[in-house]
């Protein structure tokens, strides 16, 4: 296990320092093994299979958002730009069964994927509302500002969302995803 990373070497856990010209530091998203420890439905990769209004297989009182969903075994990519949408539309599904209405499908549409490398370097890339990469990209350190933008607009959109439920309006479904569930033959989708 590696405890400290410097601009010239790492250092694992049990004190020795490795020297090192370039580092490549990686990191993975996980979910939480809950669902599948509660005897769900999940995924391979253990997010709670869902329709597609986020609510379980197994439990029409368990609805799921956020990295944790797989909505209709096609889980979007875990990112806070899913999250984002996922979330409050899980309170949309949640609140549409305490009025007794049914609860509408999730639509979720991406605009970019961005990455950061560090403070002074990043990635953003423009996408097609199916999270297909589109032409346009910022890189080094324009890339960086616009993901850390980005991440400041996270905020404030969670915290305007707070505020007034249901005031930011969410783009658009994607089509590729809409014709998947087609293709399958998902009968809440025809």
């Amino acid at each position: 296990m590696v405890t400290t990373v410097t601009r010239r070497s790492v250092g694992p856990a049990d004190g020795c320092e490795l020297p090192s010209t370039v580092t490549i530091w990686t990191a993975g998203f996980g979910v939480p093994d809950l669902a599948r420890r509660c005897g769900l439905t999940t995924d391979a990769a253990g997010r709670l299979l869902t329709d597609e209004t986020l609510t379980s297989v197994d439990d029409a009182r368990i609805v799921a958002a956020g990295d944790a969903a797989a909505p209709s075994d096609l889980p979007y990519r875990m990112s806070c730009q899913a999250a984002t949408q996922l979330g409050p539309q899980a309170a949309e599904t949640v609140l549409a069964r305490l009025e007794g209405r049914a609860p509408a499908p999730v639509r979720v549409g991406f605009v970019a994927q961005c990455l950061s490398l560090g403070r002074r370097d990043g990635v953003f890339q423009s996408a097609h509302r199916d999270d297909t990469a589109a032409r346009f990209h910022l890189a080094g350190r324009t890339g960086a500002v616009v993901k850390e933008l980005i991440c400041r607009s996270t905020v404030w959109s969670l915290r305007q969302e707070a505020r007034k439920p249901c005031a930011h309006r969410w783009w658009l479904a994607d089509g590729t995803r809409r014709q998947a569930l087609e293709t399958r033959g998902d009968p809440a989708r025809r």
